[in-house]
């Protein structure tokens, strides 16, 4: 088993992770990530605008189990994140998370 919020801040200090909504669609339509993980209480509106750039994109989406609070404290920020794209794992090995999704 993956321990997220270890793989998650590794990633974040030895690769590349844009977090938020908006930068994440951006992120999907100009060029594409190895990975998108959305919260488990995103929106249903954004929750599905994300998920359709990703399968066009061929990214897989991986849902959080748990809240934006929680990625949020998983990723080391003080604030909620709805959403975030792995675009350089690094070091880390968050994209086992979808092989076991």
């Amino acid at each position: 088993m993956v321990d997220i919020s270890r793989e998650l801040q590794v990633a974040i200090s030895t690769g590349k992770v844009v977090m938020g909504f908006k930068e994440v669609k951006k992120t999907i339509l100009t060029s594409t990530p190895k990975l998108v993980i959305l919260a488990a209480n995103t929106p249903k509106w954004a929750k599905e605008d994300i998920e359709y750039y990703a399968k066009l994109a061929g990214v897989p989406v991986f849902i959080f189990p748990g809240s934006s609070i929680e990625l949020g404290a998983a990723a080391k920020r003080p604030h909620k994140i709805m959403a975030l794209a792995v675009i350089d794992p690094g070091q880390s090995e968050i994209l086992k998370l979808v092989e076991h999704a």
